[in-house]
């Protein structure tokens, strides 16, 4: 109660502050010169660049026919084969089986999931009993859990989808809507689903006297990848959401196997057909030309090693293109976004509260003697944490502007940015910083220019917020007393002296390459795994030509969200989503002048998906208009 009083307090005194300065000397000066620089970005040559129409002439070249052959070839095989293939693959016994599977799963159907249990808790006591360990406890409790709960036939998710807890949880994320009861009934009756859960069973038994406490995964991981069979869309929220949490490689058989099922299902489905968009072209470029690059290598083997990293994360671009269908589809994987990088913000944030993380890790302690900790989540860098966080923010506020105040998830996506921004000011990471300024003020520019009104008021209440050592850290940017600063110029000067001589095509990818180059032109003996510079990097490993190419399809990206935004209400949620992306893209961008921002392989593949979710929005916007 305390609280709300004072809230509404603030709230009333800034208002009065603003209808004060609105009516002011000073607003209307202060409006007036809003206004002209407003109308002189909007005849710049910049605005006028990206509102000319795309000639489209690239979709009949040659070039570009000859990039589109992979997607030509698997359309040829649907034509062909692709009835034959599909009707064989749906009348399979073990196709059958696999969507009984899915469906009790998703259901929570207790006979199966008993059937499944007593199965595994008998083979686990089992063989612990011939292995001489005697009868488990585990064993038997499972065994006795699952014959009780195979008494009962009840869909647990018809309970949860109705239940007070799930609504309001669904209310909180902006899901209201969502039904959770998307199973098939008739998947829930006769034998084939014991059958199933037999089966899964056994496996789950022996896999537990084998691997141990991990054998509890296999339902699970059978579950999702026959889910993803079944509907790849559902790939690409698991990527989505998992991308900040799971290991490298976790995250790449992910995105491998939901390309696959999205290519089983370009084959059989006769409706389906590949979309290659122009932002795509220039992915597809340079991925071409880091392959050449990595051939004529300085180290082959290293570098191949990172290029496969490269054309399985950027690979995956087309497969969010190609599988969200939906406006729905698409508003959904950015909610899911915004809550996976609030979750990881969250753990963050504990990190500091807590003291989990190293005390004065990646900061020079003769410079900040009480800046003590630097978060990094579940990221383990705090630069490549505040990389990630900057992709993020810009979508959270935009959901937070598109609901209405007397809606939750107003302010669940309010408490997210708030919990996003606080972390971000915990990685203590200046470049992520100056990203983020220019980040909001693109942002602000566009959705709501008058809102730069409110910089004095800001400015008077930061000092008040902001620790000191915060406003000394980000003061200290450029200073060469800083070992940080220094470090990141004399890799630079080192790199530009490697670029004299390898600029026209780079040395190859990778930390390997690097090392066997870049050492003969260090300054002060510095040692480094890259350049800390991603356009550095990337002229370093593939040439002039992958940095122009790099370049253009952000050039591209900027001026497809450009063309979407403007074809709605600056307010609409099209627009400001479009428009937090292209926000959160460029500050990305900004950060990269201060470091290798692909070095961490999932906060790449995180960036490529947030090209890929703006340019779905470009997809969209053209189906609707051919309706």
């Amino acid at each position: 109660m305390v609280n709300s009083i004072i809230l509404a307090s603030l709230f009333a005194f800034f208002s009065k502050i603003w209808d004060w300065f609105k009516i002011s000397i000073i607003g209307k000066a202060f409006f007036v010169v809003c206004n002209a620089v407003s109308q002189w970005w909007k005849d710049s040559l910049i605005v006028t660049a990206l509102r000319k129409d795309e000639r489209e002439y690239t979709e009949k070249s040659i070039f570009v026919k000859f990039i589109r052959l992979p997607f030509t070839f698997l359309g040829f095989i649907q034509k062909k084969l692709g009835s034959f293939i599909g009707e064989n693959i749906q009348n399979s016994i073990i196709c059958k089986t696999a969507k009984v599977y899915v469906n009790n799963f998703i259901a929570i159907n207790t006979r199966f999931f008993g059937v499944m249990l007593l199965c595994t808790g008998l083979v686990y006591t089992i063989l612990k009993f011939f292995a001489g360990n005697g009868v488990t406890l585990p064993g038997v409790l499972a065994s006795v859990l699952g014959a009780v709960m195979m008494i009962f036939n009840f869909d647990i998710m018809r309970f949860l989808n109705n239940s007070v807890i799930c609504d309001f949880i669904k209310n909180c994320a902006g899901f209201k809507e969502l039904n959770l009861e998307v199973y098939k009934e008739e998947d829930l009756k006769g034998i084939s689903r014991i059958v199933a859960g037999i089966l899964v069973g056994l496996v789950t038994g022996f896999a537990l006297n084998v691997v141990g406490i991990f054998g509890v995964l296999i339902p699970f991981a059978l579950f999702g990848l026959l889910l993803i069979l079944y509907a790849p869309i559902t790939g690409v929220f698991f990527a989505v959401f998992s991308a900040p949490f799971v290991p490298t490689m976790v995250l790449a058989g992910l995105t491998i196997w939901t390309l696959l099922s999205l290519v089983v299902k370009s084959i059989t489905d006769k409706t389906f057909k590949w979309k290659i968009d122009s932002v795509g072209v220039t992915i597809i470029l340079v991925v071409a030309i880091l392959f050449v690059s990595s051939l004529l290598s300085f180290s082959m083997l290293g570098s191949l090693k990172v290029w496969a990293m490269y054309f399985v994360f950027l690979s995956f671009y087309f497969v969010i293109v190609n599988a969200v269908e939906t406006k729905e589809q698409l508003y959904g994987l950015l909610k899911i976004f915004v809550i996976s990088g609030a979750l990881v913000a969250l753990y963050g944030v504990m990190q500091y509260a807590f003291g989990w993380t190293t005390a004065n890790a990646w900061i020079d302690e003769e410079m900040f003697e009480e800046a003590t900790m630097r978060v990094y989540s579940t990221l383990g860098n705090p630069n490549v944490l505040g990389e990630f966080l900057l992709l993020v923010l810009p979508v959270s506020a935009a959901w937070f502007l598109h609901y209405r105040s007397k809606e939750i998830s107003k302010w669940t996506y309010a408490a997210m940015f708030l919990i996003l921004a606080l972390c971000l000011i915990l990685t203590q990471s200046r470049g992520c910083w100056v990203g983020f300024i220019l980040s909001v003020f693109v942002f602000v520019t566009f959705y709501e220019g008058k809102l730069w009104g409110l910089i004095p008021i800001a400015l008077c209440i930061l000092p008040f917020i902001i620790p000191e050592t915060m406003i000394d850290r980000f003061l200290s940017i450029g200073n060469m007393d800083d070992t940080s600063t220094s470090y990141r110029v004399y890799i630079w000067m080192g790199t530009l002296g490697l670029l004299k001589h390898y600029w026209l095509g780079g040395i190859g990818m990778g930390e390997a390459a690097f090392n066997e180059v870049y050492p003969f032109f260090s300054y002060n003996a510095i040692q480094a795994p890259h350049s800390h510079n991603l356009y550095l990097q990337l002229t370093v490993e593939a040439g002039i030509g992958a940095l122009i190419v790099f370049l253009a399809m952000q050039v591209i990206f900027a001026k497809k969200m450009s063309d979407v935004y403007r074809l709605n209400d600056k307010k609409s949620l099209d627009s400001s989503m479009v428009l937090a992306l292209a926000s959160g893209v460029i500050g990305f961008l900004a950060q990269s002048m201060f470091d290798y921002t692909f070095y961490n392989y999932r906060v790449m593949a995180i960036f490529f998906m947030v090209l890929a979710m703006g340019m779905c929005f470009v997809k969209l916007r053209k189906e609707e208009a051919q309706l």
